[in-house]
């Protein structure tokens, strides 16, 4: 049955060596993630965790009983062309109890010299004499040859898993003592120990609303959560929102349950949202609440972040209808066209300025007319002067800053005509009775009424005479009683 096992273990470490790719860095899978380096030391590429009969585990729990199987490049024993059987590896660590020596499979040589062109450029060596020249190609040669490495399968068997890390520590020395003792280390992801576990925590690592956040509009927040580094799961994963006065969620909960996370990974979370139409402020600030559990320690992990959302009102600025001073202007003349706008808007508008262009205008102007509050309106004035009979055309166009600070413009076109001044149109029209000779002296009509108004004096003083005289006797028959009663 021991042949058998040893014969099973060659069979594994044959198949071992085989795999195009020995480690994907993958915990879970029993990998390490080792990047190679020309050194002169020794160090572990890959490595994978079994049960004594042969099988992949995925979790090292103390007091577990395994086998422990190393990729190794090993530039020293190359430098010094050592056998595998002149190869001595131990484990030198409280948290592993091993024994014995490491079992090493059969030495693989390769070179791992960057210089591709290594043979060309001894080739193209010229030195003054032939032993410069052979000087210069030996140090060549050795300075590849130090390059060299074995790889092997490095095995370990029954090791117990005694807790307090998960580093494995391993002197490599030799049968001959005069060579220098190597030491290296692996770090096992499988290993489980609560007061070694790392448990990670939560934070969002990316927010997404979209191009823009319209009041009265509901837009999508979209959360990219991250677990961090750890040597645990985290169970339970809760992610909530609170939200300020005026925003809420246009469906769903405020809370959303997530599930299992892995150290280092990612899940994506979405909540719809709709800021009221109410809303008066420009930054809606939306703290995100995180909640979970590790899987091995049952420790209670919580984060909370806040993500500033920019909220604008609809833009609401508005121009009114244009208005000509006349269809029609005559050359030279001064005519004007006038624009009125209104912001509809809560909020104000910026570097709100005015041109005009077109064609037969005179000349084009530009008004430069500042900030126009919500609620406001005004407008604007332009005079035109054609210099030419025929057709005019303009655009007023308005540019402004909305309360985002984005740039916005508005535009309106009109038409009207020139004509020419005709001077014959400003005289009088020709009356050929204008020709016809003129009477000369009073008019009938004059003498009749001046009769008129002599016969009516006349009578005035008439009626004026005859009072007085009625009068005049009226008093003098009183005075005439009088002095007969006394």
């Amino acid at each position: 049955m021991k042949r058998l096992f040893s014969l099973l273990m060659v069979l594994m470490l044959a198949s071992f060596l085989s795999l195009s790719v020995f480690a994907t860095g993958d915990d879970t899978t029993g990998g390490s993630d080792v990047v190679p380096t020309t050194s002169d030391g020794v160090y572990v590429t890959g490595y994978t965790v079994t049960t004594p009969a042969g099988g992949e585990i995925t979790t090292l729990n103390v007091g577990d009983q395994v086998n422990i199987v190393l990729q190794v490049v090993d530039h020293s024993s190359a430098r010094y062309s050592v056998k595998a059987e002149d190869i001595v590896a131990r484990i030198n660590s409280s948290i592993f109890t091993y024994t014995g020596t490491g079992e090493i499979g059969q030495l693989f040589e390769s070179n791992d010299d960057p210089n591709t062109n290594w043979e060309q450029e001894i080739n193209n060596v010229k030195g003054d004499n032939a032993q410069k020249e052979e000087q210069q190609k030996q140090a060549l040669r050795e300075k590849h040859a130090s390059y060299n490495y074995y790889s092997y399968v490095l095995l370990f068997r029954d090791v117990i898993y005694n807790g307090g890390g998960n580093t494995l520590p391993i002197n490599l020395s030799y049968l001959d003592t005069s060579k220098p003792m190597q030491q290296f280390s692996v770090t096992l992801g499988q290993c489980v120990d609560k007061d070694q576990t790392t448990t990670p925590n939560l934070l969002v690592r990316t927010s997404n609303y979209g191009d823009a956040v319209t009041a009265g509009t509901p837009f999508t927040l979209s959360l990219g959560l991250y677990a961090t580094d750890g040597n645990e799961t985290l169970n339970d994963v809760i992610v909530s929102l609170t939200l300020p006065e005026n925003i809420s969620l246009n469906g769903g909960s405020l809370s959303n349950y997530v599930g299992s996370m892995a150290a280092k990974s990612m899940r994506d979370v979405t909540f719809s949202v709709l800021p009221a139409a109410g809303f008066t402020g420009t930054v809606a600030d939306i703290t995100v609440n995180m909640t979970a559990v590790g899987d091995i320690t049952g420790k209670a992990v919580s984060s909370t972040t806040t993500i500033s959302i920019p909220v604008s009102q609809p833009d609401r600025f508005e121009v009114g209808q244009l208005q000509l001073s006349s269809d029609t202007m005559m050359v030279g003349d001064t005519g004007s066209v006038t624009l009125s706008y209104v912001n509809k808007g809560k909020n104000p508008i910026g570097n709100l300025e005015a041109r005009l262009t077109g064609t037969n205008l005179g000349s084009e102007s530009y008004q430069y007319l500042g900030n126009l509050n919500a609620g406001t309106e005004g407008s604007v004035d332009f005079d035109i002067t054609p210099d030419a009979a025929g057709s005019i055309s303009g655009i007023i166009t308005l540019n402004y800053e909305d309360a985002s600070g984005n740039p916005r413009t508005i535009s309106k076109d009109f038409t009207a005509t020139a004509e020419e001044m005709n001077y014959d149109d400003a005289m009088p029209d020709y009356d050929p009775s204008m020709d016809e000779p003129q009477q000369t002296g009073m008019p009938v009509w004059g003498w009749v009424l001046i009769v008129v108004c002599v016969g009516v004096v006349v009578a005035v003083v008439v009626v004026v005479i005859v009072r007085k005289r009625k009068k005049a006797k009226a008093l003098a028959a009183l005075d005439e009683d009088s002095d007969e009663d006394i």
